[in-house]
């Protein structure tokens, strides 16, 4: 054989080879049970935030907490967005709508921290406005290229799970859609596509919390998941699976009235949401869960929120647990519940207190 046909040879086995592995299917996720344990067994109570009275909140839509303990809070009645120092006192107030003068249905629902200290607000009509911390307008846009089911932000990256809409596409995947804090479009990442399409279309969990970011990458939830699902294929090798979990049977069917697609979205065990518990420990939330799971003698009964934890690391085996109070927010280790309104000392009723409970780390967990 001549040294031509050697080389020919070895670059024939080298590329069958580059092909098998390409070709190779990718190794299943590892499922492990999530016992149920009492709720103090996984969160003791660290303290209650009075918000401060000066301003007054009409409605806590959405709540997002950063390093510092700051909380961002969105009032959907008011129209505003505010930000409270960890003690409860007022920092700021942001108007977004100041960023999109002409545009009167702008009423923001939701809000997030981001990289250099900026704020981001969505709207439920898919208004993005982004916002400097002292409240200068960096970028704001009336539509997003696509209808989207929420957004996290990791440094100067937004991150936005598109909503999938079974009626208008019949792509085999979804996408995560990636812009810079100037909301230019950076590039998609295709996800999987959910397993009931029409279930996820015209419903949605804990809005604008089916996607948040982890310090592997962001993690997403449809309606009908066991876990959070990373959109970094090999972020995570197992997946947990809560001991109140069952598995939804079937879509919703196509001719099926207002009032029928309602029904059958309360009668199983839906995911509401994906949380970041801490840079590695993702928390997922369920509601509708099986009456054999809700809470004898809590006030609230059939309304109670199942909640799984788990590490994204594999640092502890994971956990689930159920609780009447239903997260707002999480973040740094600690998770947030809204309580009853603040009575005021002339008799007046001031802002909902925030309740908040320090994650505790199982004796189990590694080093």
């Amino acid at each position: 054989m001549t040294d031509q046909h050697v080389v020919v040879m070895r670059l024939w086995l080298l590329v069958a080879v580059l092909s098998v592995g390409c070709t190779a299917a990718p190794q299943e996720s590892q499922i492990l049970d999530a016992p149920v344990v009492p709720f103090d067994e996984l969160f003791a109570p660290a303290d209650t935030v009075r918000l401060d009275s000066s301003i007054i909140i009409g409605a806590i839509m959405f709540l997002d907490v950063n390093q510092e303990g700051d909380f961002l809070v969105t009032d959907f009645i008011g129209g505003g967005v505010n930000l409270f120092a960890s003690s409860g006192e007022h920092i700021r107030t942001y108007a977004p709508q100041k960023c999109l003068p002409d545009d009167e249905d702008l009423t923001p629902y939701s809000a997030r921290f981001a990289g250099r200290g900026h704020v981001v607000t969505k709207d439920l009509g898919d208004r993005v406005v982004v916002l400097t911390a002292d409240g200068r307008c960096i970028s704001a846009t009336r539509r997003m290229l696509h209808r989207t089911k929420g957004f996290c932000a990791s440094g100067d990256s937004l991150f936005f799970l598109v909503w999938p809409d079974p009626y208008i596409t019949s792509s085999s995947h979804n996408s995560v859609a990636v812009y810079s804090l100037e909301l230019q479009s950076l590039r998609d990442i295709p996800v999987e596509w959910p397993k009931f399409p029409r279930l996820n279309f015209p419903f949605s969990g804990k809005w604008d919390r089916s996607i948040d970011c982890f310090g592997d990458g962001p993690y997403f939830t449809y309606l009908e998941s066991m876990d959070a699902i990373p959109v970094r294929v090999d972020a995570q090798s197992t997946q947990q699976r809560p001991e109140f979990y069952s598995p939804r049977p079937q879509d919703i069917q196509r001719n099926m009235s207002r009032e029928e697609r309602s029904a059958e979205w309360n009668k199983y065990l839906t995911t509401d949401a994906v949380i970041a518990l801490t840079s590695q420990t993702r928390m997922v939330l369920y509601r509708n869960l099986a009456d054999q799971w809700q809470l004898e003698g809590v006030e609230g009964a059939g309304y109670h929120y199942g909640i799984s934890i788990a590490s994204n690391v594999g640092r502890f085996p994971p956990r689930s647990t159920i609780t009447p109070d239903q997260p707002l927010a999480a973040g740094y280790g600690y998770i947030y519940s809204q309580g009853d309104h603040e009575p005021l000392s002339d008799g007046d009723v001031g802002n909902p207190l925030i309740l908040r409970y320090r994650f505790i780390l199982p004796r189990d967990a590694d080093d």
